[in-house]
């Protein structure tokens, strides 16, 4: 058995396992958290010099480098996957520990670990009808698709917020179409650089618009408004995670794209407008859910930027600024996943004053978001200073408006804690469970420890550069 084959038929087998055994929701998703963490784990172990490898407490032995062949596809493991697999299948695993204590909808689980599947596939591809680079667009079409479902996860809510992840996939993938014309011209004339220029502005663009900067931003704050957190946290990280790994892969494929147009000053400009925009729409909004998209767009306009960086000094930061948010994004949705729950959907008289009734669940839910932003003695404080200080080398107005731009997000947080620890308007409100001030609190320590030691997350990432050939 090839190792494709293996991971691919576990994903589905278990998707239509729990989905067969649905209504018992919490063992279902227990079992998924073991089987994802248990994958994870001997994925990060694997050592693709020995070329086959026995299978932990079966007798069946799996060949790690045989390709998987199918349709025209061929997937196959390389050492540069290895980080996004482990890195894909460690994010569902700690979603589903942390969604043990909250109602997903009986959904969830067998549609997350589909789409999971669907995300293996894509960082498992090596070959297709045309270079994987120039077919991810379409596959992100797929996956945006199958993501609606989860995001509903099981229980109606508005589906135009969902809908709008279609949105960049559906656009980029023409260009990127066109662009695999021009690419084929090129042995054709190779003294005519027409080709050459129009197929990497046309990548270039079509790259752009997949990695959703404003205004092409709106699924994220309006599917934070509306869908369970957590479910939200994962299904954002993971289309970003492949998102940075396609950049990463096209420009490896087609150097053209970086010495032909000028995509760093496309992503910078594009980064500064996204993270503008975070920060002042959260200035302005006062829905819990919100504010944290508007946080995480923040976020990620400042990921945008440095982007724009070259290899050696940009990678390493992007991906140390990937892990921060995927701790400040999980300890937010750790603790919005209970006032949700005992708001009743976030009513604001239920809100009002529940902080002194769950403090443990509002300080994840403040800590987190304010680590999006890079707030001091927060998850993001360290990574978010490096950006700024790579920023004002080339021009310190660029720093100083994302700076203010935080600030903006950090009053929305500001006006958010006045609200959840004021005066209670509701007595009725519920205590928080002991088991998930737990999970707040152990949230709130990652956060703190990323926070005093950074260092913590050197040898993880220097392990995921091999991804990037770094």
């Amino acid at each position: 058995m090839n190792l494709p084959l293996f991971l691919l038929g576990i994903l589905l087998i278990l998707a239509l396992s729990t989905y067969l055994l649905r209504s018992q929701e919490t063992v279902i998703t227990a079992l998924a958290t073991l089987v994802m963490a248990g994958m994870a784990i001997w994925l990060w172990n694997v050592d693709l010099t020995i070329p086959e490898r026995q299978l932990p407490f079966l007798s069946q032995s799996i060949s790690l480098s045989s390709p998987l062949e199918r349709f025209g596809f061929t997937l196959q493991l390389q050492a540069g996957a290895i980080p996004i697999l482990c890195g894909t299948l460690g994010l569902a695993a700690v979603t589903f520990a942390l969604a043990l204590r909250t109602q997903h909808g009986h959904n969830f689980t067998p549609f997350a670990l589909l789409l999971l599947a669907g995300y293996v596939a894509l960082a498992l591809l090596t070959a297709g009808p045309l270079s994987p680079p120039l077919l991810a667009p379409l596959l992100f079409i797929g996956l945006s698709s199958l993501s609606v479902f989860v995001l509903q996860a099981g229980r109606p809510i508005r589906s135009d917020g969902p809908l709008r992840m279609l949105i960049p996939p559906v656009l980029a993938f023409p260009l990127f179409l066109i662009g695999a014309w021009y690419i084929e011209q090129i042995p054709l004339n190779p003294q005519d650089l027409t080709s050459t220029q129009t197929a990497a502005q046309l990548l270039a663009l079509g790259m752009v618009l997949l990695l959703a900067p404003a205004p092409l931003h709106s699924y994220l704050p309006d599917t934070a408004q509306v869908a369970p957190p957590l479910v939200t946290a994962l299904l954002t990280l993971l289309y970003q995670l492949a998102l940075l790994h396609l950049l990463f892969r096209l420009v490896s494929t087609f150097p053209m794209v970086t010495q032909q147009t000028p995509i760093g000053l496309w992503l910078t400009w594009a980064g500064l407008l996204t993270a503008v925009w975070g920060g002042v729409a959260a200035a302005g909004t006062a829905h819990p859910g919100r504010l944290w998209g508007y946080a995480a767009l923040h976020d990620w306009g400042v990921i945008l930027m440095v982007l724009a960086v070259p290899g050696v000094r940009g990678w390493p930061l992007v991906l140390f600024l990937y892990s921060l948010r995927a701790v400040s994004m999980l300890t937010a949705a750790v603790g919005l996943s209970i006032l949700e729950e005992q708001s009743y959907g976030f009513i604001p008289e239920r809100l009002q004053g529940i902080g002194s009734r769950m403090p443990w669940n509002c300080a994840a839910y403040l800590l987190g978001g304010l680590g999006l932003v890079g707030f001091p003695l927060s998850a993001g404080f360290t990574g978010h200073w490096a950006a700024l200080q790579i920023a004002a080398i080339d021009d310190w107005r660029i720093a100083a408006v994302v700076l203010l731009a935080a600030g903006g997000a950090v009053f929305g947080y500001i006006r958010m804690a006045r609200l959840l620890f004021g005066p209670i308007l509701d007595p009725s409100t519920f205590r928080e469970n002991p088991i998930s001030a737990l999970y707040a609190v152990a949230g709130i320590l990652i956060s703190a420890a990323l926070a005093l030691a950074p260092q913590l997350l050197d040898n993880p990432i220097s392990r995921a550069l091999s991804a990037f050939s770094l």
